[in-house]
């Protein structure tokens, strides 16, 4: 809804949002308005480029008050060890926001699945079997993130899968 909002129409460009596993990227056209900066937007400042838009917006409540977006972002980030990138040129605004989830390509990837493995085949070995439930709650990662770790250890004949649906549980293999 941002982009809608603060997009400069005059550009004929698509806005463009790219997903990866690690992170998402957004690019607006427009830059900033005349006059902002980046170190005002980050403390809230919001000049929007369609203000008509942005009240119909407001009253559908697709979108909250002028200057939060910014600040919010950051605070969901705060003490996560990984923080949104800004990119803005006078024609274009990227940020890019990493998925919190990811494993850090500073990270060794191997020992960080290798410790979660362990982790999901311990509790295997305690419980004799696991549901998704469980792995999103001892690796403390989304939905998503533990259906692909369970995927890959089934590929890799670590455990198997019992069941589909709310019924699947995972055992070893």
């Amino acid at each position: 809804m941002n982009f809608l909002v603060h997009r400069d129409y005059s550009f004929s460009a698509s806005t463009l949002v790219s997903i990866y596993d690690d992170r998402i990227e957004f690019v607006s056209v427009g830059g900033l308005p005349a006059g902002i900066t980046l170190d005002d937007i980050m403390l809230g400042l919001s000049v929007c480029r369609n203000p008509k838009l942005a009240a119909i917006f407001y009253r559908l409540q697709l979108i909250e008050a002028y200057g939060t977006g910014m600040p919010k972002i950051m605070k969901a980030y705060a003490g996560t060890g990984v923080e949104p990138k800004i990119e803005v040129t006078n024609n274009a605004f990227k940020i890019t926001l990493p998925n919190r989830n990811a494993v850090k390509a500073t990270d060794s990837v191997p020992n960080e699945r290798k410790s979660n493995e362990e982790k999901i085949l311990d509790l295997i070995a305690q419980n004799g079997y696991v549901v998704r439930s469980d792995v999103d709650q001892l690796l403390d990662v989304s939905q998503t993130t533990a259906s692909r770790i369970l995927k890959r250890m089934v590929t890799d004949g670590l455990i198997y899968q019992d069941g589909s649906g709310r019924k699947t549980k995972y055992r070893k293999g």
